[in-house]
């Protein structure tokens, strides 16, 4: 694997006869449906909804190389994590530009995608782009990490993009994201390194720094590090004395590790975790775990 060790290919060498524009057509006789076998299908979703600008950047950024089908939520749905819709039914909207809205989750909108909504089984499934980046405990509340985990518990290979916004590690200076940076991160990872030893036991969760040139980027594997304990909730008391409650974002966290996720944002790279919601802790593996009687 990338340190992962991913190997890089060229897409024309890998597929001599398939030009990505596919203007050869004109002049060669081919057999279309071969050609659509070769292109990548590529099921995109998020948790900041349909209209999300996030979403829109990356299907450009990607509708040359792939086919694509997006399948989004109606609404936003930011720390949806990996729920699903049981107590109401779903209803789907096909929007103008033919991406379809789900009056559900961001795991609800996979589910539906891959089992009734896609035309094909897709290749790949890609969740985002978040509006701030994803790592440490936040993988347990994000909704863009929980429709790649839907994908993934479905067996099929998922990607989750993120973009640091909001002053975290790696947007100290900034309160919005570089968009086109992930997208092109994303499309980097597809075009030029071999991404078939990423199975569906695993999903890359990746996130990228808010800089501006894509060159310079460094792409490292990561653990996943740790942000250490939420805040308190923020309070607001109204003239009529009732009190609301808001949940905050974490201002101040703990050092972190070379090899973590969050001291790659720190540093300026792209950080790359593989993951895995397997919740068996270490010490019931190796039989160190124990119930002992009073």
């Amino acid at each position: 694997l990338l340190n992962l060790k991913f190997k890089k290919y060229s897409p024309i060498s890998k597929f001599p006869t398939v030009n990505r524009e596919l203007n050869f057509l004109i002049d060669t006789k081919i057999d279309f449906s071969s050609i659509q076998k070769l292109i990548m299908k590529i099921l995109l979703s998020n948790d900041d909804g349909y209209d999300a600008p996030g979403l829109k950047i990356l299907y450009e950024t990607l509708k040359n190389f792939a086919e694509l089908f997006v399948v989004a939520p109606e609404i936003n749905n930011s720390g949806a994590g990996c729920s699903i819709t049981t107590n109401k039914p779903m209803h789907v909207t096909e929007h103008s530009n033919g991406f379809l809205s789900v009056t559900g989750t961001p795991a609800d909108c996979v589910y539906l995608g891959i089992h009734e909504l896609a035309p094909w089984h897709p290749d790949l499934v890609i969740s985002g782009i978040n509006l701030g980046a994803n790592m440490g405990e936040d993988l347990l509340y994000s909704g863009t990490v929980g429709a790649a985990l839907e994908a993934r518990g479905l067996a099929y290979p998922s990607i989750a993009i993120s973009a640091a916004a909001f002053h975290q590690p790696g947007s100290l200076a900034y309160m919005e994201p570089n968009y086109k940076i992930s997208a092109n991160v994303v499309l980097d990872l597809l075009q030029n390194y071999n991404l078939q030893k990423i199975d569906s036991s695993l999903v890359l969760n990746i996130n990228t720094p808010n800089v501006v040139l894509l060159d310079d980027l460094t792409y490292k594997v990561t653990s996943v590090g740790s942000w250490g304990s939420r805040n308190p909730p923020q309070v607001q008391k109204a003239e009529n004395g009732q009190l609301t409650y808001w949940t905050s974002h974490r201002d101040v966290y703990s050092k972190n590790g070379q090899n973590t996720d969050i001291n790659a944002l720190e540093e300026n790279m792209v950080s790359i975790s593989p993951i895995s919601p397997n919740f068996t802790v270490d010490k019931v593996k190796d039989k160190t775990f124990s119930l002992d009687k009073k």
